[in-house]
């Protein structure tokens, strides 16, 4: 790890300079993700609503085809399908997206919690190696 790193970390924190120069010796400053790794967030009850939709509509085209069912049975069926199985593919994706969500709000809670704990080590090393040397 470069020291120009470690400046750029130093701009954007605010952490002792102490605290941050014993972490420059032990721990590596965290990864800034770059334009091109920033994904596109997309609204997982949209996705899984077409998803169901579309093979729910698909499946009875297809039985209707293979019972030798009138086109118009055959359209009225598939669009009921596909209104149902779009708002239940709505529904069950829209949990999904709660729950993805929660999940990831824990974890940076979880890492915020243990990058507080390493910065009081880290702090009170400092104040120890301070303490002995005087």
């Amino acid at each position: 790890m470069s020291s120009q790193n470690f400046k750029d970390w130093e701009s954007v924190t605010h952490i002792d300079p102490l605290i941050l120069q014993h972490l420059k010796k032990k721990y590596n400053p965290p990864a800034v993700p770059q334009k091109d790794q920033i994904v596109k967030q997309r609204k997982l009850g949209v996705l899984y609503a077409a998803f169901l939709g579309v093979i729910a509509m698909i499946m009875v085209v297809l039985l209707g085809a293979i019972r030798c069912t009138d086109v118009d049975t055959i359209l009225i069926n598939s669009s009921r399908a596909l209104l149902v199985y779009c708002t239940i593919g709505f529904v069950a994706g829209k949990i999904a997206e709660m729950c993805v969500r929660e999940s990831a709000k824990s974890m940076i809670r979880n890492m915020l919690q243990r990058t507080d704990q390493l910065q009081n080590a880290a702090a009170n090393e400092v104040a120890d190696e301070n303490g002995r040397n005087d």
